[in-house]
Parts: C-alpha cells; sequence; structure tokens
C-alpha cells in the first residue's frame, strides 16, 4: 500500500479547480480513484488525517540486554554497531 503525500492532494486540488473527471485528475496525482474521492470528500491533507500510533509494531528483540548495550556505549562511544551486535551474538550463542 503507497502513502498518498500532500503533494498529491494538492495536485488532486488543482485539477479539480481545472474540471477535470476524478478518474483522470486521480491517476495525473498517481493515486487510485477510490483515494481520490477520500481526499475530496475530507477537504483535507494526509497529513493532517494521520494519527500517530503509540503501539509496538513487533516486539522488542534487544529488551533483555538493552542496558549491557547502553552500559557498553558509555565506556566506549565510538563502538560500532556491527561490533557491539557480534559480541551479543557471542554472548548469547548457546554453546554446544
Amino acid at each position: 500500500m503507497a502513502t498518498v503525500t500532500d503533494q498529491q492532494v494538492r495536485r488532486l486540488r488543482r485539477l479539480d479547480i481545472r474540471g477535470t473527471p476524478v478518474t483522470v485528475a486521480a491517476l495525473r496525482s498517481g493515486m487510485d480513484p477510490k483515494t481520490a474521492r477520500k481526499y475530496r470528500r475530507l477537504d483535507r491533507l494526509p497529513s493532517e488525517v494521520r494519527m500517530p500510533h503509540f503501539h509496538r509494531t513487533h516486539t522488542d528483540s534487544f529488551v533483555d540486554v538493552w542496558s549491557s548495550v547502553v552500559e557498553r556505549l558509555a565506556l566506549n562511544p565510538g563502538l560500532e554497531a556491527l561490533t557491539l551486535f557480534q559480541q551479543l551474538q557471542r554472548e548469547l550463542r548457546p554453546s554446544s
């Protein structure tokens, strides 16, 4: 699903003012005609419609080791992410 931008809706509005049919205006604006009808009906830009979400979309993989990560970065601010990640992998890897 592609996100509709404010710029696309502004273009749609300009084409509406010129009297361009909604299906043609939608295609020229880079959106589906149904989406164009929605933004015409709302009379708002996408940035004005979107609601921020505060729920997690996935579990935090680093929740158990985050305090260790912060501690290591405090001791060595130049530590690269890959090096830190490899250290964590070695420590968490089950011994054979």
